[in-house]
């Protein structure tokens, strides 16, 4: 297929920016960046005299997102919108494009990338386009994250048009719904079809508007049994009436709000796997250990919180239930200090919240025993998969209601699981490593030894294309910005030279995919202003150790200890980049002179680290210190806080002044960022990822780049400006960025989001999908048992 450049720019121009793509100089990769291109477009045409006469050229260049640099061609990656792309080839002389699809497009690129691949090379291609042949497809880019909302009005749309059918499928799920092996709703040897559901609904809502009070729950109940409605309707008479009312309504006249709000309350989960296997997962003395960060964090929370959402709707749908969610993780017998050698640990606060630890085992059946990197877990969760689905089953009495898989490995569990127990199952990936690692595709053989790539990214296509859905902070994570491509946007397409050609890998426009944003535990994250809730004996401790305490785990001596405090807290790795905030801090003089940095990070000696790109951030942290003189104005605490010592930790800040900067270069959404925003603190955050979806620029915070430092720190250094000169400038953008924490970022909101995912895809799994969706199980057993398998086996296991 062919067109033409001037169908995307004006004809005049179309000669030079051709003129331009072939005079760039070509890369020792082959490969140009859409960076890059712009950069090198904003050179070119001011040197030619033209930087503000080409403006269709700057539109389709920012489109752009890479191009490879054939000797006589130019193959061009246009991604005209979020979510789809095209390749053109470019010849020098032509103003044609040839369009290629995407095998052709990743034959080419392999090539370009290994050129000595053997001759007859046939690299093994995966294309999952054909199994998207069922359910909804949304059309809008722009509205990829909302797929409950589009699921609701294809179900409500099937049940109009095709009432005969998907009514009796709404009427055997009710039949079918049981908890704790009692049968609830609706009794199907008295109402045996839909028309006798019908009749019996309209005897029941009579019953119901003849009944006083909540007093005569117990009379009601008795008048509602004999007519097929047992219980989980409601735990008064307006709201079983409300309910039944819905109901009706959805027989009668079926529309999205009302299939959703009916869904919503049908007691449906009331035992809840989390499955988050790597790392140290525990309560105390684990954060900011290897591996283990803000996941530990969202999971801890997401539990307790999920079960008082839990409790409540369980009370009002008139059940007398209590919530159980076990949050499963790996057993490590070398506990190093923490609780990771315990098999089961009760969640605090919580009243039937628990941790429950399965441990790895070898070939030859014999116990792990030391920490794993999360790269190098693979060959283990097969088993682990195995005896945690019997641990399961032993403590909940039977299966799930619902599974929730975390990262990659925890993903790859839960849809074993998901899989043999029949449960629905919800993915959350915190982050692919497929967006964070440059060229980890395209040269995945110099990665191999360490991360394993070549498992790792089978599997996420695998537990994406499997799960019933998929929970993503921010609408980024998914689909990205206009000018840079999603996390799961970049499984579209890509190639592994040798290995795979994925030349489809996953429907952005399924409806699985649901932006639901988390929210932070009110307990231990409230305002600094809010003196009366503060323990006194934990605020003298912290303030004396992030600011003057002197031993192994501090280091510096604050020369002005007056000065308003910049903090940040993280591991040490690369791509946290502290290192970079130090560096740009210690270059800035006025910065230097208007605030202190304080830095909560990993250890301080480089030899207590296990992790070799830890060990090495530690190690330049020291450099830095010393390169700029900076143990007089910068405060470093190599040293773990439990979850309230950081909750103080972010109002000791805020009391004096001070703002947090999470200096990231990239970061799927950022729970500290929300910790600061909910303690009352302003907030610096990278521009890069998920957190330009929490701040507001210039009203609840700031976006910085954090690969430009000068302009980072030269933002830090204004505000400070802004707030001597104006003292309530200070207080005004600390009340707007926890006015917008407070409204759009609380567990509450995601708890109700989750279940109702959790209970329309229930549905939609009963009525559709999980026999859909069949063939694409086949597909990936095979996958899974000839490749996630064999090459999991190969890694070296110690």
């Amino acid at each position: 297929m062919a067109d033409a450049l001037s169908n995307f720019i004006d004809e005049q121009e179309a000669p030079f920016l051709l003129e331009f793509i072939f005079s760039i100089p070509v890369p020792e990769t082959s490969i140009l960046l859409r960076n890059d291109v712009l950069l090198a477009f904003e050179a070119w045409s001011t040197e030619q005299g033209k930087a503000e006469t080409l403006p269709g050229s700057w539109r389709f260049l920012r489109k752009v997102q890479e191009i490879l640099c054939l000797p006589e061609e130019r193959i061009v990656v246009y991604r005209h919108r979020k979510a789809s792309c095209r390749f053109f080839v470019m010849k020098k002389e032509s103003e044609a494009l040839s369009l290629l699809n995407a095998r052709e497009f990743l034959a080419v690129k392999e090539r370009l990338v290994n050129p000595g691949l053997p001759t007859q090379q046939r690299t093994m291609e995966l294309n999952l386009a054909p199994f998207y042949d069922y359910g909804p497809s949304l059309k809008d880019p722009n509205t990829i994250g909302h797929g409950i909302r589009h699921l609701n009005r294809y179900l409500s749309a099937n049940l109009a048009s095709q009432p005969e059918k998907w009514q009796k499928a709404l009427y055997e799920f009710l039949k079918l719904h049981q908890l704790h092996g009692v049968q609830l709703l609706l009794d199907g040897g008295v109402i045996r079809n839909v028309g006798e559901l019908e009749t019996a609904l309209e005897y029941a809502m009579d019953a119901v508007e003849r009944t006083s009070g909540r007093d005569d729950m117990v009379r009601l109940k008795n008048k509602l049994r004999p007519l097929g409605f047992l219980d989980g309707w409601g735990n008064s008479p307006a709201r079983i009436l409300e309910t039944m009312n819905l109901l009706q309504d959805i027989l009668e006249q079926p529309n999205e709000e009302t299939l959703e709000e009916f869904l919503a309350r049908i007691p449906m989960v009331s035992k809840v796997a989390l499955i988050s296997p790597h790392g140290w997962f525990a309560q105390e003395n684990v954060l900011g250990r290897p591996d283990t960060g803000g996941q530990v964090v969202y999971v801890l929370d997401q539990a307790k919180a999920l079960e008082r959402f839990l409790a409540d709707d369980l009370r009002h749908a008139g059940l007398d239930i209590d919530p159980m969610i076990l949050i499963v993780t790996r057993l490590i017998p070398d506990n190093e200090g923490t609780t990771s050698n315990q098999r089961l640990e009760k969640v605090h606060q919580t009243k039937n919240v628990w941790i429950l630890r399965v441990p790895f085992k070898k070939a030859n059946n014999e116990v792990l025993g030391h920490w794993l990197s999360r790269f190098t877990v693979w060959p283990y969760l097969d088993q682990f998969a195995i005896d945690v689905e019997a641990e399961l089953r032993r403590e909940f009495g039977g299966r799930p209601d619902l599974i929730v898989g975390n990262y990659s490995d925890g993903n790859l569990v839960a849809t074993l699981l998901s899989r043999n127990m029949g449960v629905t199952q919800g993915n959350i990936a915190h982050a692919l490593e497929k967006s964070k690692y440059l060229f980890s595709d395209l040269h995945w053989e110099n990665f191999e030894a360490e991360y394993h790539f070549s498992v790792q990214f089978m599997a996420d296509l695998m537990v994406m294309n499997c799960a019933d859905f998929i929970i993503s902070s921010t609408s980024q994570e998914i689909i990205g910005t206009d000018q840079v491509i999603g996390q799961y946007e970049s499984y579209q397409f890509f190639t592994m030279p040798g290995l795979l050609n994925v030349t489809s890998g996953i429907n952005l426009f399924h409806p699985r995919f649901n932006v639901i944003p988390p929210g932070v535990d009110p307990g231990t994250f409230f305002p600094h202003t809010q003196q009366k809730r503060r323990e006194k004996n934990l605020r003298r401790e912290l303030d004396s150790l992030l600011f003057s305490r002197e031993d192994a785990d501090c280091l510096g001596r604050l020369a002005r200890p007056d000065l308003p405090p910049i903090f940040s807290i993280a591991r040490l790795d690369r791509i946290k980049n502290l290192t970079g905030l130090v560096e740009a801090y210690g270059k800035d003089r006025e910065l230097r002179a208007r605030a202190n940095l304080i830095v909560i990070a990993s250890v301080l000696d480089p030899e207590r680290s296990r992790d070799g790109e830890e060990a090495e951030e530690i190690r330049k942290m020291h450099r830095l210190l010393e390169q700029y003189d900076l143990h007089s104005s910068v405060r470093w605490i190599g040293k773990l806080l439990g979850k309230e010592a950081t909750g103080e930790a972010y109002r000791l800040m805020a009391d004096r002044r001070g703002v947090f900067v999470q200096p990231a270069l990239f970061e799927a959404f950022g729970l500290t960022i929300l910790e600061a925003m909910h303690s009352g603190l302003p907030v610096f955050v990278t521009m890069f990822g998920g957190p330009v979806e929490i701040v507001e620029h210039g009203k609840s915070g700031f976006l910085v780049n954090p690969t430009n430092p000068e302009a980072m720190t030269a933002s830090l250094a204004d505000f400070f400006v802004g707030c001597a000169e104006n003292p309530k400038y200070w207080q005004t953008i600390a009340k707007a960025g926890l006015k917008r924490a407070q409204t759009n970022f609380t567990w509450e909101l995601y708890c109700r989001q989750l279940t109702r995912l959790a209970k329309v895809h229930g549905f939609w799994r009963y009525s559709q999908s999980e026999h859909a969706k069949a063939r694409m199980r086949q597909c990936w057993n095979h996958l899974y048992h000839l490749y996630i398998k064999e090459r999991s086996a190969a890694i070296a296991q110690p």
